[in-house]
């Protein structure tokens, strides 16, 4: 039996205790999903739907009745997921996968001799450089794109984006990084 959002609220009323247990039963499952729509992993949701508890339970002493919960847990739910998003894009591994299992050093280049090895190991630490100099949402479109696998649509609803402008995100990421490795001599034309 669903509780409702009235009830949760006269629940905290009697006992704090309670009401709150009441209310992570009723959004546990909403908001683990869409932890892990954003990051992709069951170790990641976890971890970001405990921080969203953590900021709701905090708060809802002056949350006020009169209001609809979930828009409220929504919110704060999506602002928690990009900040873990956001704060995940600036430490990049060339050793993170992608959903295929590739690693993005192993689809770089591979090194089949000793002078290879060397070439590819610069222009790993000159693509990661590259990736690194890159606006923040051109980044992030790029990542999830690349590394994350995801749709346009996807990351659109992710970065609360039209899909157009994140596909022009990832056009202008593509070919600022172009620029940037032929200017280094990495990328030949």
């Amino acid at each position: 039996m669903e509780v409702s959002d009235i009830t949760i609220f006269r629940e905290y009323q009697k006992n704090s205790r309670r009401g709150l247990e009441l209310l992570y039963e009723r959004y546990k499952k909403y908001v683990y999903s869409i932890a892990f729509h954003y990051s992709g992993n069951k170790e990641d949701a976890l971890d970001m739907t405990q921080e969203v508890f953590i900021s709701v339970f905090k708060a809802f002493g002056g949350f006020k009745e009169q209001y609809s919960i979930l828009p409220w847990i929504k919110k704060i739910t999506v602002n928690k997921c990009l900040n873990f998003i956001r704060s995940k894009r600036e430490n990049v591994s060339l050793n993170e996968t992608n959903e295929n299992g590739d690693e993005l050093q192993n689809i770089v280049c591979s090194s089949d001799t000793a002078e290879a090895a060397i070439v590819c190991k610069d222009t790993k630490k000159a693509l990661e450089e590259a990736i690194k100099k890159l606006p923040d949402n051109q980044r992030m479109a790029l990542l999830l794109r690349h590394m994350k696998q995801m749709k346009y649509e996807e990351i659109a609803g992710a970065m609360k984006l039209p899909a157009g402008t994140v596909k022009t995100l990832i056009h202008k990421g593509r070919a600022t990084i172009k620029e940037n490795l032929v200017r280094q001599g990495v990328w030949e034309l």
